[in-house]
């Protein structure tokens, strides 16, 4: 895999911001190709539905489609295409906009990092090491190894599949087990019985454990504050957000970017 050849895109509706980064970031020390720049998100669709690329750089607010709209479609087209893997493409969004709901949205459609523009060339170099990095076969496995606590067998309860489906699209937001019966009519305490029966689990637990998840992601591959990263994940007190991270792994989120980056 250290062999095959790392591609990558930008995609971004102002002219001089798509020639700087393609100027000025040493794509070839990076061990990363540029093969396209795009001016929006449906021109930059339509190629990767055809073409090959495993890192995308975008900005999120364009004309005709966004980055998270073109995101969102590249996840929904994954099933359809044997020729080309969506799901394995690593993407880092830019945007000028610091507003928690886009970056909400960006992680919850699976993005590797976040950064607010203007952001320094050293920061971006270093986002786009760290996509390379988990783009490799041994980077995959030692990010796996690092956080995975989901369960490895798919519930047999269609009533879970619905559950988790919805846990897996809101959990950046405040949500309970109230929320999931309602969305899926059915009683609090019946849904409770399933998450023990199906995945040995309670609701809680597997909450905690996916924003467990994401909280290391984030750590390790992007460069957001902890504060920033806490706030993605409903915790919007720093304190308990460190608290919590604290008590489920045994170091601060500090301890943990500096062990594991």
């Amino acid at each position: 895999m250290t062999n095959v050849e790392c591609r990558a895109v930008i995609i971004d509706d102002e002219a001089w911001i798509r020639e700087g980064l393609s100027e000025h970031i040493d794509w070839k020390k990076l061990g990363i190709v540029l093969v396209k720049v795009f001016h929006d998100g449906a021109d930059a669709f339509a190629y990767l539905k055809e073409e090959p690329v495993d890192i995308i750089l975008s900005d999120i607010r364009m004309p005709n489609m966004t980055g998270l709209e073109m995101l969102a479609k590249l996840r929904d087209s994954a099933s359809e295409s044997a020729a080309n893997d969506f799901s394995r493409i690593k993407t880092i969004f830019l945007s000028g906009y610091n507003d928690f709901k886009f970056a909400q949205e960006a992680l919850r459609l699976g993005a590797v990092d976040f950064l607010l523009k203007p952001s320094d060339l050293v920061d971006i170099e270093n986002a786009l090491l760290k996509a390379k990095h988990l783009w490799t076969s041994n980077g995959a496995i030692q990010f796996k190894q690092l956080c995975s606590t989901e369960p490895t067998e798919e519930p047999g309860s269609y009533l879970i599949k619905r559950a988790l489906n919805y846990i897996h699209a809101h959990f950046a937001e405040e949500i309970h087990l109230t929320d999931i019966a309602k969305e899926l009519s059915v009683t609090p305490n019946h849904l409770s019985r399933l998450f023990r029966q199906d995945i040995d689990q309670s609701f809680s637990d597997y909450l905690s454990q996916m924003r467990m998840n994401k909280a290391c992601s984030l750590l390790v591959e992007s460069n957001m504050k902890i504060y920033q990263i806490g706030d993605m994940l409903a915790y919007t007190n720093p304190r308990c957000f460190r608290e919590w991270f604290q008590k489920n792994t045994g170091m601060s989120p500090v301890e943990y970017r500096k062990k594991h980056t």
